[in-house]
């Protein structure tokens, strides 16, 4: 499944480049332990968060700074034949590290506003991380625009 910013998502993003008074928050990842497809329609309240022992949320600082939190912004170049207009230009984010001291199947992530609450995207796995206790799970968080 891929990346998916729903509406509320996209309202925001787009205040935050085009008002040049608008404070950037930053964002918070979360886990979530419900089999849900993530839809335009969604919000916060969509998905259940994670919530096995020793489990935390984890705050993605919205800054550029390569090997601490985002990288620089780069436009892949289009493969399979794709047009340029195809290309993607994609940060990623320093791997974030969940171990768990319990059980739990996690079906994907979501990132909220740390404080707008909103919900900014979601992505489900593409299949389910069942966890028990002294697995790792470890997630590079990937934004992008076409």
């Amino acid at each position: 499944m891929s990346l998916l910013v729903p509406n509320e998502g996209e309202t925001r993003l787009l205040l935050e480049l085009l008002a040049g008074g608008t404070t950037r928050e930053d964002w918070t990842c979360r886990l979530y332990k419900t089999n849900v497809t993530p839809a335009e329609t969604d919000t916060i309240s969509t998905y259940t968060e994670a919530d096995f022992t020793g489990y935390v949320a984890k705050t993605l600082t919205r800054t550029v700074n390569p090997g601490t939190t985002w990288t620089t912004p780069a436009s892949g170049a289009p493969s399979g034949g794709w047009s340029p207009e195809a290309a993607v230009a994609e940060s990623s984010y320093l791997a974030q590290v969940w171990s768990p001291l319990s059980a739990q199947d996690i079906y994907g992530y979501f990132v909220q506003g740390a404080s707008s609450s909103l919900l900014i995207f979601a992505e489900l796995f593409s299949t389910v991380k069942p966890l028990v206790s002294g697995d790792t799970l470890t997630l590079t968080p990937r934004f992008g625009l076409a």
